[in-house]
């Protein structure tokens, strides 16, 4: 029955002053009593309620025919106030309503607390022209009986001039004395099946976030087949709860985080029903992002769950989607975590975007042969602009040099020195004989000269003591020390070697590099050129003195000593 037809029903229901019982029934979980609650808000706001009172009273619990009275006495509230809950003010109202109708001696009956069978009575008698909803049958106390329950509600119906609405969990166990007594007391039945684009309008009506996170809520829990109200509100207060984190983020980060709440939390509260695959399955699956790759062990079981997941559009588990997995277990979210990871998904999206905005530019030039350099260059140098803190030094290198064959020399300068403005926080990306060394992908000289320049200017170079120093105590060797001692003269390397004995251990780091890189083939320019300076000072050390001769010939130095 779709949602248009029950809530006319419902409405109908409502605006009659017939006394009447009507039984609304569907499997738990798929929003009876939220859509029933949601339409009585709606009548009553419309002024479409016909009796003046109502009364929601839950079986649950609930033991005796006189407690089952009294509960609809004490529940009952004007119907303006529908939508609030009963409290000692409407109780308060309803005594006094009691004693107005009993007298003086009703009312010192209801003062006195020895007579609970009493008071209960005397609220019974009370209730007249009541709209009354019945919940949770299947889940009453042991002590009361279905029959008397049903026997109850007729004498409302039949005395009490009341209208009852039984909200049912269809298929439930205990309800066999309800299926047999049912065709006397039950006026009409509506049975309570949405569709789960329906089920999703109900729960998602009014919610408090930003209309694109409905959207997406609405979209992934329709594409999942999610039915039932209490799940759908589940996850709503999730993503109510973590939408506040992500303020500022790219709509990507919005749309991952909802679609993967969804699922992660279908998975985790319907594992037993509906399909669902165990949360752990999701999170642990990979596959590419071209489909599903069916494994020859793979249970029936297991290839149905991917076809689901895979027809859901969720693909690869990140650090995100692992923090929101676990948020789904705990109920709750940590704000720095979720930034955390956040941040760095929003980064890589945005340079994503960036790169393909940059080529999207490139595009003007090489796809056409139009007479149009002015657009191209402004294109490139615009997006440039903007995807600056992702473009790495080797397109950069090919924009300026391609500025250049234009004429657009201007323009080729100003992009260097805004790079070097926008990215100077990452100093090492301009050391030229750094780990992350730019030389042997630029070819514009322009580029060289700046980058060397700017970096040259903020960091002090080293000096070989220093460079020695920190050789032996971290035990590596890299490019940039390589660069340093390079630079050193075989003069100097002759005074260092002829040092106090206080300086040992530069001359021992030192002669260690020099051993090591002596015969090793794979030897870079810069260390050939420390191993040619150093064999210079030690040839000269050699011609000084026999004993000093005899100590450089270990390291293959044959000297020749002075007369």
């Amino acid at each position: 029955m779709s949602i248009e037809i029950i809530k006319s029903q419902i409405d109908k229901f409502l605006s009659s002053e017939t006394p009447e019982v009507m039984e609304i029934k569907g499997k738990w979980g798929v929003g009876k009593t939220y859509s029933w609650n949601k339409f009585l808000l709606d009548a009553k706001n419309n002024n479409r309620i016909k009796l003046k009172k109502y009364s929601y009273v839950s079986l649950f619990g609930i033991n005796s025919l006189d407690a089952f009275k009294y509960a609809i006495f004490e529940n009952v509230v004007d119907h303006k106030l529908i939508g609030t809950e009963a409290n000692i003010e409407t109780f308060k109202n309803n005594s006094v309503s009691v004693s107005t109708l009993l007298g003086k001696k009703g009312l010192d009956l209801i003062k006195s607390k020895s007579t609970t069978h009493a008071i209960e009575s005397l609220a019974f008698l009370s209730l007249s022209n009541v709209i009354i909803c019945i919940d949770d049958l299947e889940r009453k106390g042991k002590n009361l009986d279905i029959k008397d329950v049903l026997g109850l509600v007729s004498l409302l119906k039949e005395q009490k001039k009341c209208k009852v609405v039984l909200l049912l969990n269809d298929g439930e166990d205990g309800l066999e004395d309800y299926v047999k007594y049912r065709e006397k007391v039950i006026d009409f039945e509506m049975e309570f099946s949405l569709t789960a684009a329906e089920s999703a309008e109900i729960a998602f009506d009014g919610a408090e976030l930003i209309p694109y996170a409905v959207e997406v809520l609405k979209e992934s829990s329709v594409k999942l087949n999610i039915r039932n109200i209490r799940v759908l509100k589940k996850i709503e207060r999730l993503i109510k709860l973590v939408i506040p984190y992500l303020d500022g983020y790219e709509q990507e980060i919005i749309y991952q985080v909802v679609h993967s709440l969804t699922l992660f939390s279908w998975c985790y509260y319907c594992e037993q029903s509906d399909d669902a695959p165990p949360l752990n399955f999701v999170i642990n699956l990979e596959y590419s992002l071209f489909g599903i790759s069916i494994e020859a062990e793979d249970t029936d079981e297991h290839k149905k769950w991917k076809s689901i997941i895979s027809e859901y559009g969720y693909q690869l588990t990140d650090e995100l989607d692992l923090l929101l997995s676990k948020s789904v277990q705990t109920g709750y979210f940590i704000e720095s975590e979720i930034k955390a990871k956040a941040d760095r998904k929003n980064k890589e999206i945005i340079a994503e975007k960036s790169q393909n905005l940059f080529s999207e530019a490139w595009r003007l030039y090489r796809y056409s042969f139009d007479n149009n350099q002015h657009e191209v260059v402004n294109a490139l140098y615009e997006n440039f602009k903007s995807s600056i803190m992702f473009i790495e030094p080797r397109s950069l290198d090919q924009t300026v040099c391609f500025f250049k064959k234009l004429d657009e020399n201007v323009k080729a300068e100003e992009i260097i020195d805004l790079y070097i403005d926008a990215r100077k926080e990452e100093i090492e990306l301009f050391n030229p004989t750094g780990d992350y060394s730019f030389v042997g992908d630029i070819k514009d000289q322009t580029i060289l000269d700046k980058f060397t320049a700017f970096y040259h200017s903020i960091i002090t170079p080293e000096t070989v003591e220093q460079v020695l120093e920190r050789i032996g105590t971290q035990k590596t060797f890299n490019r940039n020390d390589e660069t340093i001692l390079a630079t050193v003269s075989a003069e100097q390397y002759y005074s260092l070697l002829k040092s106090e004995n206080g300086r040992y251990k530069h001359r021992f780091f030192l002669l260690s590099i020099y051993k090591e890189s002596l015969n090793s083939q794979y030897a870079s320019d810069s260390t050939k050129e420390i191993v040619n300076r150093v064999t210079k000072a030690l040839e000269r050390i050699a011609l000084e003195s026999k004993i000093n001769e005899i100590r450089v010939k270990e390291y293959g130095i044959q000297g020749r000593r002075l007369g």
